[in-house]
């Protein structure tokens, strides 16, 4: 992820975290432009009714710019693919991971699935509310890797272990 990205979500973050306290973990990703995607107590009991959600009522009026603290709207094919909420970036980890997994099984291209483990791999968890981001963070990508090897056929099983094996040779570094 890039220096100046993390320097920016981090500040923006800062002013979130002054706004609202029902944020459980806060990840920042390349998913449409970089963004948080917001795991929050809110998120964890979505039922789509967003004019009474806090989150939505504090993010609503976000400007879209570099770095967006905004919410992404889902249109019917994104909640096919990455599950029933409105916006893109309202996910829980357990979401979040499904949606890594759900576009990775769909991908039928080698160039398509190494720019989508390569997002796997850059996303950064800047915070968590129960748990120490390095370690959530490296056990969560596991998780996805592992995931995504046990559900891919032969041939992307291969790619992916591949990469897999790369990517943890350079974050050993």
């Amino acid at each position: 992820m890039n220096k100046e990205v993390l320097k920016i979500a981090r500040k923006k973050l800062k002013l979130l975290l002054k706004k609202y306290d029902g944020f459980i973990n806060i990840i920042v990703d390349d998913w449409r432009g970089y963004r948080f995607v917001f795991d929050t107590k809110d998120v964890k009991k979505c039922n789509n009714k967003c004019a009474s959600c806090k989150l939505y009522q504090l993010l609503k009026n976000q400007k879209k710019d570099f770095f967006s603290t905004d919410l992404v709207f889902a249109n019917k094919n994104d909640k096919k693919i990455f599950g029933k909420q409105n916006f893109l970036n309202c996910k829980t980890l357990e979401q979040y991971s499904q949606c890594y997994l759900n576009f990775i099984n769909k991908i039928n291209n080698k160039e398509e699935l190494i720019k989508e483990l390569r997002l796997v791999s850059n996303f950064k968890i800047i915070y968590s509310r129960d748990y120490k981001i390095g370690e959530l963070e490296k056990k969560f990508k596991n998780f996805i890797f592992n995931q995504a090897i046990k559900q891919a056929d032969f041939s992307k099983k291969k790619i992916i272990k591949k990469y897999f094996k790369l990517y943890f040779h350079e974050i050993r570094q």
